[in-house]
């Protein structure tokens, strides 16, 4: 059960990575974002294991352990951290990756396009990517789709 709790929170902080580190959110709601969707996946997984009380357990404990690491990788990640990803997106080729430190909280994060600009949702001007960070000892890496606002900023959408 550690380890499927351990495997699930991975996860979370992995996705939380990506959908505050690309958007224009200040730390404040990079943490919000993070917790409250890493409590949502991490109840999901949760809920993929055991039966009856210790189902309902597995969820509280994937709730939890979700709310934490998403709320923590979401809070490690400033304004910095959003105008480095926004410069890989816009110039790094295909496969080409960019790292940095954030010297507040001494994270680090390497980042790299992985296609071209193409459409998704509608949106003509999105890319696949592939981040990971590494804080404390510990290693997350996720992949996703962002897209460019009409601020010049990315987003991160699926």
């Amino acid at each position: 059960m550690k380890q499927i709790v351990t495997n699930a929170a991975i996860l979370v902080s992995a996705s939380m990575l990506a959908l505050a580190g690309c958007s224009t959110n200040t730390q404040n709601q990079n943490t919000g974002i993070g917790a409250v969707s890493g409590a949502v996946v991490g109840g999901l997984a949760g809920s993929a294991f055991g039966a009856g009380t210790g189902k309902a357990v597995a969820v509280g404990v994937g709730a939890v352990a979700g709310a934490l690491l998403g709320g923590w990788i979401g809070h490690s990640m400033d304004h910095s951290d959003n105008s480095s990803m926004n410069n890989a997106l816009d110039n790094n080729a295909t496969g080409q990756s960019s790292s940095w430190k954030n010297r507040s909280t001494g994270a680090r994060y390497t980042m790299k396009p992985t296609s071209n600009v193409m459409t998704y949702n509608g949106n003509n001007t999105c890319r696949k990517f592939q981040i990971t960070g590494y804080k404390d000892g510990k290693k997350d890496t996720s992949t996703g789709v962002a897209c460019k606002n009409s601020n010049g900023t990315w987003t991160t959408v699926s």
